[in-house]
């Protein structure tokens, strides 16, 4: 009796891999994403975006940035950029593990 290639059972390669989200975690980031709801939080993006563009046009000790800036001292300004940038994308993160979460349902 002979053998032939086939596909056996129902599995044809073609499923798309589902990701569990921890519940924990989920909470987490409902907790943040709710948090963006709050005055609080609108006041503090609004500090850090005014940082942000301070950084921008100043370096940390308050020197203009002009065409005498090390490129160590840029590198310290774009620094906390990022890091003023990342404090906010983990909340826009959240909002949109969150929405994902939602819509998964």
């Amino acid at each position: 009796m002979a053998e032939g290639n086939g596909i056996i059972g129902d599995n044809y390669g073609m499923d798309l891999p589902l990701s569990q989200v921890d519940e924990d975690s989920l909470n987490d980031e409902k907790k943040m994403a709710k948090f963006t709801k709050t005055a609080e939080f609108k006041r503090m993006k609004q500090y850090a975006e005014g940082r942000i563009k301070f950084y921008q046009d100043f370096l940390p000790n308050g020197k203009e940035v002009d065409a005498l800036v090390t490129p160590s001292d840029w590198a310290l300004a774009n620094t906390v950029i990022r890091e003023f940038n990342m404090l906010l994308g983990a909340y826009d993160n959240a909002n949109e593990v969150v929405r994902n979460a939602e819509q998964g349902r």
